[in-house]
């Protein structure tokens, strides 16, 4: 099968690694596989790693004119694709590049990551929102909804990414679609190894973009207030794309007991993976979760807040502990700080869960879906 993989970038960090795993997983099953991203945000590592496993990289670039340049990528993105003529796309874009790809009048399968609302209240944190700011987030939302509607529309088929983005995407859109759980760590994270070294400290780590969504500034507040009594404890956040004003607030609000480190490359990323007792994240949609798979790839636990598909990706005190609240949260972190054997124990269980959610099982399960829906 020819495929074309539509992407917002060609990107190893956070989320937009995703589509380049399964990029190259389609192409170790014997698909012939193109992928499309915007130029001026692809990455040049990204890149080449697409290519070094024979992928042909097409990057959409245009002048960037404000209000006109998305239609431009639109309609260029078109353009290449019917030039191209791969048998199906398969589309992991915002707008502009959704509208392209239907544009090109090739079958159109998409896969949907979950609505993120309330942007508002996250660009004017961390103030505390007033009766306008409700109102005007009340209104981004019912435009963010809208836009994503006609986003859905475009497409012939849809993916999701869980159980949970499943029950969204009926809820939201009224529209059915199966599910397809991602990989974890890619093969060549876990080839890194690092000697394990004695310390008696307790490292947590939490990785994902630096947006106030992420609550990061909630694990800094829990790291404060547990570190007189529990001086070993640190806090490593390794993050991308932050946003500037957030990250600043976490710079200023943070102790010495934590560190931020941004744009890591896979070597620094794996070395933090193997080096963390537990790995926590106050995600607030957590609509799939890769790093907690990542995690689980390195036997890591997982502390997270009941939200999205948490109870999905997470088996509440077998793989990790599934709280509800900032103090449930530090309950659980103080019951695996001062017991390794419970610890260690969630670790290796999180391992064996996370055993199956490989990425080539993920490019399985989608060729057998685009498989299915071309017949029909």
């Amino acid at each position: 099968m020819r495929i074309a993989l539509v992407s917002h970038a060609a990107d190893i960090h956070s989320g937009s690694r995703a589509p380049i795993e399964l990029a190259k997983h389609f192409a170790k099953l014997g698909h012939e596989v193109i992928f499309f991203a915007h130029a001026h945000i692809s990455r040049k590592n990204a890149i080449n790693e697409l290519k070094s496993t024979k992928i042909k990289v097409v990057l959409i670039d245009y002048p960037r004119i404000k209000f006109i340049d998305r239609i431009l990528a639109a309609f260029m993105l078109a353009t290449k694709l019917r030039k191209l003529k791969p048998d199906i796309i398969s589309a992991h874009a915002t707008l502009p590049f959704m509208l392209g790809s239907k544009l090109s009048g090739i079958p159109l399968f998409s896969t949907y990551h979950g609505t993120q609302t309330d942007v508002w209240l996250d660009k004017i944190f961390p103030r505390v929102p007033g009766t306008v700011d409700k109102i005007a987030n009340h209104s981004i939302n019912f435009i963010i909804k809208s836009l994503m509607w006609f986003q859905l529309a475009l497409s012939d088929r849809i993916i999701t990414l869980s159980k949970y983005c499943s029950r969204e995407l009926l809820t939201f859109y009224g529209k059915k679609a199966p599910f397809v759980y991602w990989g974890g760590a890619p093969p060549h994270l876990l080839d890194i190894t690092l000697k394990p070294k004695k310390s008696n400290l307790i490292t947590l780590l939490s990785v994902s973009r630096i947006v106030p969504y992420k609550g990061f500034h909630v694990l800094i507040e829990i790291v404060k207030e547990l570190e007189k009594k529990y001086p070993n404890l640190k806090l490593t956040i390794i993050g991308s794309h932050p946003n500037k004003n957030y990250l600043s607030y976490l710079n200023k609000i943070k102790s010495k007991n934590t560190r931020i480190i941004l744009n890591p490359n896979d070597k620094v990323l794996s070395i933090y993976y193997q080096q963390a007792d537990l790995y926590v994240t106050c995600d607030k949609f957590l609509f799939f979760g890769m790093p907690i798979f990542e995690a689980a790839s390195f036997a890591k636990p997982v502390i997270a807040f009941n939200s999205a598909s948490a109870k999905e990706i997470i088996q509440n005190s077998k793989t990790g502990i599934v709280v509800s609240s900032k103090e449930e949260f530090k309950n659980a972190l103080i019951k695996l700080m001062t017991n390794e054997k419970e610890r260690l124990k969630l670790g290796k269980n999180a391992f064996e869960f996370n055993k199956k959610y490989t990425w080539e099982n993920a490019a399985r399960f989608y060729i057998k879906l685009f498989e299915k829906w071309q017949k029909h």
